[in-house]
């Protein structure tokens, strides 16, 4: 059972959802998702089973999510000064998953600064947490950018445990979004 409510002006765009989910029979509700090939290894739980043999409990979630765009001069399409999405969704057991990110572009539009968040099975034994920052600048009227992206991961070691691990790239792109 769910609602969900869009609003928009010239300069705002807004997005709320949120969702009651039964969670029982083995059904899990997120099955794709960010923490779906860490969880081929080992689930964000206490048992840290791999997800084929992981239990999973009957119960219900909360599941609400937050988009937000916010522009000054009102350009539309792809061109936002603010963005943010946030997503959570607590389980009747004690489970808590978070994802997030906020953007910004700044100096004419030309750099984009993001930060990227994501908290798996909070409030549990063998929780998760990664965070990212991007930043992407264009150059040669916007059709030339440059990026560059830093965070952090989980390595799978050969007995399926999950090593904190980092990671850093650079990149050069070219498209046609302006």
């Amino acid at each position: 059972v769910g609602a969900g409510a869009d609003a928009g002006t010239p300069t705002l765009d807004l997005s709320l959802r949120l969702e009651v989910r039964r969670q029982h029979g083995g059904f899990r509700q997120g099955f794709f998702g960010p923490d779906y090939e860490l969880a081929r290894f080992r689930t964000a739980s206490p048992d840290g089973a791999p997800l084929a043999t992981a239990s999973f409990p009957d119960g219900y979630s909360l599941q609400g999510e937050v988009r937000a765009g916010w522009d000054a001069v009102s350009y539309g399409g792809l061109q936002r000064h603010l963005r943010l999405s946030l997503s959570a969704e607590a389980f009747s057991w004690g489970r808590l998953d978070v994802d997030g990110r906020v953007a910004m572009q700044l100096l004419g539009r030309d750099l984009e600064v993001a930060l990227k968040g994501l908290g798996m099975g909070l409030g549990q034994p063998g929780a998760r947490y990664l965070g990212a920052a991007e930043a992407r600048w264009r150059i040669l009227s916007g059709k030339l950018y440059v990026m560059g992206t830093g965070g952090t991961l989980l390595f799978p070691d050969g007995d399926g445990a999950l090593r904190p691990g980092a990671v850093a790239s650079v990149g050069l792109g070219v498209d046609n979004a302006r």
